[in-house]
């Protein structure tokens, strides 16, 4: 075989992410990327999606991660592309998502030598694997050809394993195209992460305290949704009559019409769960797959982890007792360790008070009742009418902002449906390219992104994308003229607000039909109700821009204003802010 004819480095990196089961690729093509794209031509496994930004690249591949639980693939050519992705995959990174980020380099021969778009280092030049170490779990340029099989694997290894997350190979547009190393193209098996099993005594500690609790409570996290925990985690509550309370990221991993469904604590949450997971009469607190970060423990609320036992479930060793002393911890893929639990439990009776006669109740809304006694259609009542109308195995995409916190206390999530949110860096526009990679990787659910205006005016233009690609998502968009959640805060904060709203708001029924999405603005219950038959029925893309009322403040985002205007270190013990503070605006 000739040289020409050779498979090259971007064939056998090509066949390593099929292996990995990676059936997209998403990216914008530049010229040090070409070999890259070349390779993807001549083979049908990897199909390449051409995205409007960068930035919108990556969030499609987190958004398809997300959905598969499993590897996604963004590509970037140098300089530009790569410091455009940036915010999408630290995105990953910071959410516990497995995404690979390809980007391409000058020629080795051009480096350093002002070559146009050069990012290999060096004076007055970017140096793009420096940039993505602080964002991903590995970043790396590779320097040889016949290092290629072990670099690849290698990096989905790290993506993949313990608590999942971004990385980034670096490959110069001179290797790109080299020859591939012998056997490069035999790669047909997926990198497998080494995984590490619960130690069994740890467990059976965990249970001796769960038995013996009178008032215990579980608070669900993203790990136990990413670990698919669902069915343990049920039986857990069960066993017990153990109330659950979920973090916004952890949302749809209990389903919220069971009688022990309290819906979200902390950021996005509801009264009921903040009255019950704070009672004095709580005396264990279960904590699975949770960081405890600001937003899910509403400012680091301690009264969530004072005088009651702290028992955390968690793959990361690091985040176990990471803001609160621990009584008892368990490392572990939190499903595995569910399983075992539940298995000890099973033979013995639970000593607690059955949890349900100390709830009470959440109250649930329906989208008339909020809607009732306002003029303006009211955001809160556009989401309990899509909890009222969409299927319940739907897969919802929550952008940042208020939307996060009208999904959180009204939308509630059957046993079957999913929701994504990337919560960590909070970056807005994320539901704008994910909810794409969300039905590539699952075409045969329903998706849907609840958006922001503001956010739609980011990255809106990857509705075009959809529509190229013929991905039928459907978008509603909360068009409010503005940044609704800090025109909120700062008027709480400072009692007027400050450069946060539209001065012409955006047409954006109008935008989407430019992009060849179909569109239709809805200013009613009665036109949403047309507008969500419609998109159901539509076999393309679909946004539905819903006029709302930028004054109606999320009930949990008045605790928010609380802690921005007296913010507070996670080990201040003085921090109490919860449900008292509060106000219900319902």
């Amino acid at each position: 075989m000739s040289k020409l004819n050779q498979p090259s480095v971007a064939d056998a990196l090509v066949r390593t992410l099929a292996a990995n089961h990676v059936s997209h690729v998403f990216g914008v093509p530049g010229g040090p990327l070409f070999g890259f794209y070349e390779a993807l031509s001549k083979q049908s496994a990897v199909r390449p999606v051409l995205a409007k930004h960068e930035e919108g690249a990556a969030f499609m591949a987190l958004g398809y991660a997300q959905a598969r639980r499993g590897l996604g693939a963004v590509c970037a050519t140098t300089g530009p592309g790569g410091t455009n992705a940036l915010t999408g995959v630290a995105s990953a990174s910071c959410d516990g998502v497995p995404v690979l980020l390809i980007t391409a380099q000058v020629s080795t021969a051009n480096f350093n030598t002002g070559a146009l778009q050069d990012s290999s280092g060096g004076n007055w030049s970017i140096d793009l694997v420096e940039m993505y170490r602080s964002a991903t779990k590995l970043s790396a340029m590779l320097t040889n050809p016949a290092e290629l099989v072990r670099l690849a694997r290698h990096s989905v290894r790290t993506a993949l394993d313990g608590r999942p997350g971004a990385v980034h190979l670096n490959i110069p547009a001179d290797l790109m195209t080299a020859p591939a190393p012998a056997g490069a193209l035999d790669v047909d098996a997926p990198a497998t992460p080494v995984r590490s099993h619960p130690d069994p005594m740890a467990v059976w500690d965990l249970g001796n305290a769960l038995r013996n609790a009178r008032n215990p409570i579980i608070f669900a996290g993203q790990g136990a949704k990413i670990a698919g925990s669902h069915e343990a985690l049920l039986k857990l509550a069960e066993w017990g009559g153990i109330p659950v309370v979920t973090t916004l990221k952890g949302k749809s991993v209990f389903p919220e019409d069971h009688p022990l469904s309290l819906g979200v604590f902390g950021f996005g949450g509801n009264p009921a769960a903040h009255e019950h997971a704070l009672s004095d009469d709580v005396d264990l607190i279960l904590v699975i797959g949770s960081a405890l970060g600001e937003m899910s423990t509403h400012g680091w609320n301690q009264r969530l982890f004072q005088d009651r036992q702290v028992c955390q479930i968690d793959v990361d060793a690091l985040q176990i007792g990471k803001h609160v002393p621990v009584d008892v911890g368990v490392v572990g893929e939190a499903d595995e360790v569910l399983r075992m639990l539940v298995e000890q439990l099973s033979a013995a009776p639970s000593q607690a008070a059955a949890g349900t006669t100390l709830m009470r109740p959440r109250p649930r809304f329906t989208a008339d009742e909020l809607q009732q006694g306002h003029e303006q259609l009211q955001a809160s009542a556009v989401v309990a009418r899509l909890s009222e109308k969409l299927p319940e195995d739907v897969v919802i995409y929550g952008d940042n902002g208020n939307c996060l916190s009208w999904l959180g206390q009204f939308y509630d999530f059957k046993d079957a449906g999913d929701m994504h949110v990337s919560l960590n860096l909070g970056s807005m526009g994320y539901a704008m390219g994910a909810a794409i990679g969300g039905k590539l990787a699952d075409p045969s659910r329903t998706v849907v992104a609840l958006v922001g205006d503001g956010a739609f005016a980011m990255n809106g233009m990857e509705i075009h994308t959809a529509t190229e690609y013929s991905v039928p998502v459907i978008w509603v968009v909360l068009n409010n003229g503005g940044h609704a959640m800090v025109h909120n805060l700062q008027e709480m904060i400072y009692t007027e607000s400050y450069d946060a709203v539209f001065a012409r708001p955006i047409d954006i029924a109008t935008v989407a039909r430019g992009l060849g999405a179909e569109a239709v603005m809805v200013d009613s219950l009665e036109a949403l109700d047309a507008a969500i038959s419609a998109a159901l029925s539509s076999t393309g893309p679909f946004v539905i821009d819903a006029h709302v009322d930028i004054e109606e403040v999320p009930w949990a985002l008045r605790g928010r204003a609380e802690g921005l205007h007296a913010p507070k270190a996670p080990d201040d013990a003085t921090n109490v802010v919860g449900v008292e503070v509060l106000t219900n605006v319902l």
